[in-house]
């Protein structure tokens, strides 16, 4: 039976070396931070007041509601509409680029422009497979 020993100091020297290249891996890889804007972000929409929103055209006509949202690996947002359902909880689902939407209008609505609702319920159904 084979058995590979190492010595008192060829162990200290494995164990200094060790965690001396995972330091360089971590700098490596390090994340580029952006400075945010606390006013802008103070002035923001958290997710949940949103959720559930009443839609509209700018003619003020009703759409649907918000019914969730979709967060893309490459960071786009898209606000998963129910057309037709005022509850917000079925009705036609379909995905729309979050920042088509308008959120600042003096109703409390949220703007979709250029939308109607016979349009909207031509498009293809919103199916989530990543549940």
């Amino acid at each position: 039976m084979n058995r590979f020993r190492l010595s008192w100091s060829t162990a200290v020297v494995v164990a200094i070396i060790t965690p001396i290249s995972w330091t360089d891996r971590a700098a490596a890889q390090e994340i580029a931070l952006t400075p945010l804007e606390t006013n802008e972000v103070a002035r923001g929409y958290r997710a949940e007041i949103i959720k559930l929103k009443t839609v509209v055209n700018e003619k003020n006509e009703t759409i649907g509601r918000i019914n969730d949202f979709v967060f893309g690996k490459d960071g786009s947002i898209y606000a998963i509409l129910a057309v037709g359902n005022l509850t917000g909880l079925g009705g036609h689902l379909i995905a729309v680029p979050f920042r088509n939407l308008r959120l600042d209008d003096p109703s409390g609505y949220v703007v979709l422009p250029g939308a109607s609702r016979s349009v909207l319920e031509k498009l293809p159904v919103f199916v989530n497979n990543n549940r």
